[in-house]
């Protein structure tokens, strides 16, 4: 199980977290999809998935899409 994200991961780790808090601030996802997302990106860390970065940029990348 990964424990650290240092240098660029956590730059997106940060901007993952934020980008899913600004969406249900906005009113673009429900409690309950951004508990579920919040939730898919800690267990993907539990399950070492190795393509959770790539997930999380992508969330973050959607922007406004979202």
């Amino acid at each position: 199980m990964r424990t650290n994200f240092d240098g660029e991961d956590l730059k997106v780790l940060n901007r993952y977290v934020e980008s899913v808090l600004l969406r249900f601030g906005d009113g673009r996802y429900s409690l309950k999809d951004a508990n579920d997302e919040l939730v898919e990106a800690f267990t993907g860390v539990a399950r070492n998935r190795s393509d959770l970065i790539a997930h999380m940029l992508g969330v973050v990348e959607a922007g406004d899409d979202a």
